[in-house]
């Protein structure tokens, strides 16, 4: 989940190449999508485990966000501060495409989750 990656006291995960305080920026926009959708969930696409100048790190740039809401205001709520506005953001349906890892690092299939009515969509920064 955003909350768990998106810590910013963690620096073992890192969120667009960004380190600790810019998490932050991320942390906000994801709140405000939470204050109009209250059942949204928020999860981190985790990409890739590196190992630079033996600092190690998982590194992820997408957002997969499960809404209620619109695309159009999905779009309206992360393009709202330009200076950190996604590459891309898409909506997909199919939800047995997506797993999500727990707390405990179970893997669960997504759509045993969410009740018809919920969009999956996807906002990522290059």
């Amino acid at each position: 989940a955003y909350d768990d990656y998106l810590d910013i006291t963690d620096n073992f995960t890192d969120f667009l190449c960004e380190n600790l305080e810019g998490k932050q920026i991320y942390i906000n926009l994801i709140e405000t999508l939470l204050n109009l959708d209250r059942a949204a969930k928020v999860f981190i696409q985790v990409y890739n485990f590196e190992n630079e100048d033996n600092y190690e790190f998982i590194y992820a740039d997408t957002l997969i966000i499960f809404s209620l809401l619109s695309i159009s205001k999905i779009k309206q709520i992360f393009n709202e501060q330009s200076d950190i506005s996604p590459s891309y953001i898409g909506k997909e349906n199919d939800f047995s495409k997506s797993f999500i890892i727990d707390k405990d690092g179970n893997l669960h299939r997504a759509d045993k989750f969410f009740e018809n009515g919920y969009y999956k969509y996807y906002c990522w920064w290059d």
